[in-house]
């Protein structure tokens, strides 16, 4: 037991010593390459001469080349569910209006790149807005060559990309390490919760990086995938909490998670019909987030006015406030420039993440500590000390508990001449006389039934299924190991163990009944047994 709380105890340690090594290895990568990450003054941008919108919301927006430049050999600009066509000199050189098929109608977040002729003295870009929504939204223009700019828009984003990766493996390790201690200690899942909250929001937030959009060609399945992690969100962290928190409501909760499923549902089926659209439905999904928010403050809040605030709870609460603001920041942000990846709310919800990964896991640790010692007193109170098969205790509970009996059998054991070993040799002898034949007993029956010591010298075995079970074959095996110990002469006097066996049958109600004729049987062969000597 003492090795299986050290093994626990050195998980936890390297469970922390991961997290604070991936929380290191952020830090050191943010400040040491933040010099080098380019701002958007670093890019080029070139600013559009004037620009016209029609009715239907379709914006023309002009530029002058300047013909002196050498390094305006690309047009790069960011569009979000826009229809793209650009035009040098009157003729079209770039179109995008490809749709994504099953995964929607919309051309997805795009990182245009337009390689413009060394030629061209005016430049017209046409954007159309695939929803309404998107009408109206800015869109930032650069010029110089077309890898320098690529190379520029990753180093910028690398540190949210870098951050979201972090998220995500720590969200894998948790549900690894969650996986591992659970198969041995049936903890409960507030790690798992968690870890799956994790994953959802690192490929969720790693999705809305210009790495992704620079990297990844098929922009429509990578929108339609980020959209699915969002709308999953608000589950997986609810479950957390209120597992972490101990909550003990069990009402609101599930609506909560239920509205969240129906929503995931609906949003789903008006996507693939193409009525309405994930992008244009996802202000349902806000609500449910602000729901949920709404419904974590009313617990903390519950908790307080009850004085049920402990370090966890503490700990818990500071955390939610710091992605609380992170969430409406980031909301914020989306309504705005229709953009989530914000590195402010990356970190947060990283550091939140790894600090009550840490609290979840020491609360595992001692969840694991108090079923190992309710097994110790559960193991002392149930099994015989001396032999270690089940005590008279456990039989009781069996025989007042167990139904349907039928088809059972049930063999008792008594073992000759202990009395006179005990009066001749000592009770030291007389222990030694038990214990063996505990062990031979144990290792022929074990395997198809329990095995109990209900008396000083007394044994029984109840074995389930036994209606095929030749009981002769193994009596006969039994009488063959004592035989093989009285050769050993571990004790100075004869061993033999007399049994006696008896099945339930439909009629059998008491299981008492049923021992009394097996020890019938098991007292003519203790004295067939006895006649041998």
């Amino acid at each position: 037991m003492k090795e299986k709380l050290l093994t626990k105890n050195k998980s936890q340690r390297m469970l922390t010593g991961v997290m604070v090594a991936l929380f290191f290895v952020l830090s050191v990568c943010t400040i040491f390459t933040g010099k080098y990450v380019p701002t958007e003054k670093g890019l080029t941008l070139w600013e559009p001469e004037r620009t016209q919108k029609q009715d239907d919301g379709t914006r023309h927006i002009y530029f002058t080349a300047d013909t002196d430049r050498e390094d305006r050999s690309s047009l790069v600009f960011f569009t979000s569910h826009q229809w793209v066509e650009v035009f040098a000199d009157g003729k079209q050189i770039y179109k995008l209006d490809y749709t994504g098929g099953i995964w929607g109608h919309t051309t997805g977040n795009v990182w245009n790149f337009v390689k413009l002729p060394e030629d061209a003295t005016q430049i017209e870009v046409c954007l159309t807005a695939c929803y309404p929504k998107i009408v109206g939204s800015s869109n930032k223009f650069y010029v110089g060559t077309g890898n320098e700019i690529y190379a520029a828009l990753l180093r910028q984003s690398m540190p949210v990309f870098i951050i979201s990766m972090l998220t995500l493996m720590v969200g894998l390790f948790i549900v690894l390490y969650w996986v591992i201690i659970h198969k041995s200690s049936q903890i409960d899942g507030t790690l798992l919760y968690l870890g799956v909250f994790s994953i959802l929001l690192g490929l969720w937030s790693a999705n809305e990086t210009d790495v992704t959009a620079l990297v990844i060609t098929n922009r429509q399945a990578s929108a339609f995938a980020a959209f699915a992690f969002l709308m999953v969100m608000p589950m997986a962290f609810i479950m957390f909490v209120k597992s972490f928190l101990e909550i003990k409501d069990e009402w609101y909760w599930k609506r909560i998670c239920d509205i969240n499923f129906g929503v995931i549902v609906v949003s789903f089926i008006l996507n693939f019909t193409g009525i309405y659209e994930f992008r244009r439905s996802l202000w349902m999904t806000h609500m449910i987030i602000v729901l949920m928010l709404i419904y974590v403050f009313a617990v903390i809040i519950t908790k307080i006015v009850k004085h049920q605030v402990d370090h966890r709870f503490k700990s818990c609460v500071g955390a939610l406030a710091l992605i609380s603001v992170a969430t409406i920041v980031d909301m914020g942000r989306f309504y705005k420039t229709s953009n989530n990846a914000g590195i402010f709310g990356n970190v947060s919800f990283l550091i939140f993440i790894v600090a009550l990964g840490i609290e979840s896991a020491k609360q595992a640790i001692e969840s694991m500590k108090k079923r190992h010692r309710v097994a110790e007193l559960e193991q002392f109170a149930l099994n015989d000390s001396m032999t270690g098969l089940y005590n008279r205790n456990a039989y009781d509970y069996f025989a007042n508990n167990a139904k349907k009996l039928e088809n059972h059998m049930i063999v008792t054991f008594d073992l000759n001449n202990l009395k006179s070993c005990n009066d001749t040799y000592g009770h030291s002898t007389g222990d030694l006389y038990i214990v063996n034949s505990a062990h031979i007993i144990e290792n022929i029956f074990e395997r198809f039934g329990k095995c109990y010591r209900i008396g000083g010298d007394e044994f029984c075995c109840i074995i389930p299924k036994a209606k095929d079970f030749n009981v002769e074959r193994f009596i006969q095996k039994l009488y063959q190991d004592v035989e093989v110990f009285n050769n050993k002469n571990i004790i100075p006097t004869e061993a033999a163990i007399a049994c006696g066996y008896a099945f339930f049958t439909a009629e059998d109600t008491d299981i008492e009944k049923v021992r009394e004729r097996a020890d019938e049987m098991m007292y003519q062969n203790k004295k067939k047994l006895k006649g041998r000597d």
